[in-house]
């Protein structure tokens, strides 16, 4: 996936969802003196994805110069054949027109997306991949008021580990003991399971100590 960033327009909200990318994208970005700063946090997750990368610095000031910069090179990408679709980020509808021109006045199969973020990219162009089904699921609305519910019983459940185990070897991995106390395990379950994450003398250890914490 290409995407194109007007990074004058959107500074660093349109890098949002820059954790997500990978090597198969390309990254560009369009810049100018007045919005030359990038938070270190998306040039690092440019760098860890091994995607490629390039930029273009406005070189004289001028109205809408980065939106002819930009238009130019979807041509370029496109006349190139270096891909079929692109994804434009900025909030200027201007970009309207270039995803008009494509898709309906050009007659190719090429495709532009506009959006205002790398995230909201991968979504708006419908792509099937892992990386789109995480998006949508960290994207998920939950009702806050049972997401405290939730909250407050694991709390209590940790505070009742910690004196459970307190003084044993285990203080140390109550985040994985308490992974064990799955809703609903039987009790051969939570044995089974702590004999697999603990091995056979630490796992009996484990399971008599959660005996104590787990019911039914």
């Amino acid at each position: 996936m290409y995407f194109l960033i007007d990074f004058e327009n959107v500074r660093n909200a349109g890098m949002q969802g820059s954790e997500y990318l990978q090597p198969a994208d390309h990254v560009i970005v369009f810049y100018s003196a007045a919005a030359s700063g990038m938070e270190q946090r998306h040039l690092n997750n440019i760098q860890a994805s091994g995607c490629g990368f390039e930029t273009y610095k406005l070189r004289r000031q001028g109205k809408n110069g980065l939106d002819f910069y930009i238009a130019t090179k979807v041509g370029e990408l496109f006349g190139a054949n270096r891909c079929q679709s692109a994804v434009l980020v900025s909030n200027d509808a201007g970009f309207k027109a270039i995803r008009e021109f494509w898709q309906e006045c050009s007659g190719t199969k090429n495709r532009v997306a506009l959006s205002s973020s790398i995230e909201n990219g991968i979504i708006s162009v419908n792509e099937v991949s892992e990386r789109a089904t995480r998006i949508r699921a960290h994207r998920k609305t939950m009702d806050i008021g049972h997401f405290y519910a939730a909250y407050r019983e694991r709390e209590e459940l940790l505070t009742l580990l910690r004196k459970a185990f307190s003084g044993t070897a285990y203080t140390s991995r109550l985040r994985e003991i308490e992974e064990i106390l799955k809703p609903g395990a039987t009790r051969k379950v939570l044995y089974l399971d702590s004999l697999r994450r603990f091995g056979r003398q630490g796992g009996q250890e484990v399971y008599r100590i959660l005996k104590t914490c787990a019911t039914g």
